[in-house]
């Protein structure tokens, strides 16, 4: 009894969701090390801009179809998870191929010759098909909240990834096309498993309906938008650097963005098993749960995160040394991330507003809150770098952006549940102190003193 006082809460969703997000972001973390002391830093410039547009492709995807399956598959009976997965898989193909062939037919337009589009050119088509299993996996996995498979197929793609990486720099022949190869290698691996393990149910494709088909599509229509609008927000920083400032920029500024993987991890964790929470309190029409829902997750993360950033904005050169070398310490990256990690108290809230949104099923209310935040962030960067001329335009224009889309989305949300930003904050100190307080009783009674 006494040593198995934890097991209830390591085999909890919220542990191997974290626990998955950890690993994951730390593989993730790692690769970008190695990536950084192989690659000279145009090289790793090009890389960024490609995993980003590629990324693009993926939000798409993501974006049309994941929220719409977990909503459909979740808590529903054996017959109509078949109808849906079925469904979604119909969409699934025609979408993937369809990106892929706009893609192939690219190649033999102007668009293969312009430098920083032709590696994205040749290669996106193969890289979006050998992820479209395990990609469909993953959502029926977190649909059926079985966060511990997600975890392999997490484990599987960065593991290859890494493995090929570190097997090329030892033999040294490390370049920007062996890294492709690793990276279309762990996706291939990766979706062969989802495939011989039957995660991804592509067997279930004979029980695809019209009218199933026709309801994921139309739910697609808007959460794409959302999702497309978030990925947007993200990516612009990265196209507006590679196009005014250079690969070498991007470069740094990338570096510094990825310590943000820290801050990712808790978030990602917790909105992973809180959307079927807030589903199922929008299901019974319970308003009040749903809010309440919404603070305790938004509310104890962002105390959760508090002194996160508080140590990374005093020692922020140290997560810039050990992830990119000590060729980037005198860089700008130290200082962007201050401001970046400071930002990050605000994304709790934020993120579960658009959540919460698209479990009312008021997507269309998202959308207007991300692509206001696109059209400052692109407008900030753009004033900035011109008045500036390094990074540090860019990261001073993720203040207003942010500002403005923490205040909009609220305010949205607040007409529709009963909120308030302080009663936010104290129902998640209640909840962390709740939890506290159930860990800090299990201990004693498994070891009374």
């Amino acid at each position: 009894m006494r040593s198995s006082f934890l097991a209830p809460y390591l085999r909890s969703n919220q542990f191997l969701s974290l626990a998955g997000n950890i690993t994951v972001s730390g593989l993730t973390i790692v690769s970008t090390s190695l990536l950084f002391r192989g690659l000279p830093t145009a090289d790793i410039g090009t890389w960024v801009f490609f995993l980003t547009l590629t990324g693009f492709g993926e939000a798409f995807r993501q974006g049309y179809l994941s929220t719409g399956l977990i909503r459909g598959y979740a808590g529903a009976t054996p017959g109509r998870q078949q109808q849906v997965l079925g469904s979604a898989w119909v969409l699934a193909l025609g979408l993937t191929l369809a990106l892929a062939g706009l893609t192939l037919a690219a190649r033999w337009s102007a668009l293969a010759h312009v430098a920083s589009l032709e590696l994205f050119v040749r290669w996106f088509p193969l890289t979006f098909l050998l992820t479209l299993p395990s990609f469909m996996a993953s959502c029926r996995q977190q649909a059926e909240q079985q966060f511990g498979r997600l975890l392999v197929l997490r484990l599987l793609t960065q593991g290859t990834f890494i493995g090929g990486i570190a097997g090329l720099m030892l033999s040294g022949r490390l370049s920007l096309a062996s890294v492709v190869g690793c990276h279309l290698a762990a996706a291939a691996v990766t979706s062969a498993v989802a495939l011989l393990a039957g995660w991804s149910g592509l067997r279930v494709l004979r029980c695809r309906t019209a009218g199933t088909t026709r309801e994921l599509a139309h739910f697609g229509k808007f959460s794409v938008g959302s999702y497309i609008g978030a990925y947007l927000l993200r990516s612009s920083d990265t196209v507006l650097i590679n196009l005014l400032l250079g690969p070498a920029a991007l470069a740094v500024y990338n570096l510094a963005q990825r310590f943000l993987e820290v801050i990712e991890i808790p978030l990602r964790s917790f909105m992973a098993t809180a959307i079927p929470r807030l589903a199922a309190a929008m299901n019974q029409q319970n308003r009040p749960l749903l809010a309440l829902v919404f603070q305790q997750n938004a509310g104890l993360l962002t105390w959760l995160l508090l002194p996160l950033v508080l140590g990374t904005v005093l020692l922020a050169e140290v997560p810039v040394y050990l992830v990119g070398g000590s060729q980037y310490v005198d860089s700008e990256a130290a200082n962007v991330l201050r401001m970046a990690v400071a930002l990050a108290l605000f994304y709790p809230i934020d993120r579960f507003t658009g959540v919460t949104l698209d479990v009312l099923g008021l997507p269309h209310l998202n959308l207007y809150k991300v692509l206001l935040m696109v059209v400052v962030n692109v407008a900030g960067d753009w004033a900035g770098i011109r008045l500036c001329g390094n990074l540090y335009g860019v990261a001073f224009a993720s203040l207003p952006t942010m500002l403005t889309g923490f205040v909009f989305g609220y305010l949205l949300l607040k007409r529709e549940l009963p909120l308030s930003l302080a009663g936010t904050l104290r129902v998640g100190l209640m909840e962390g102190r709740t939890m506290l307080r159930r860990l800090t009783a299990a201990a004693h009674a498994a070891y009374p003193l």
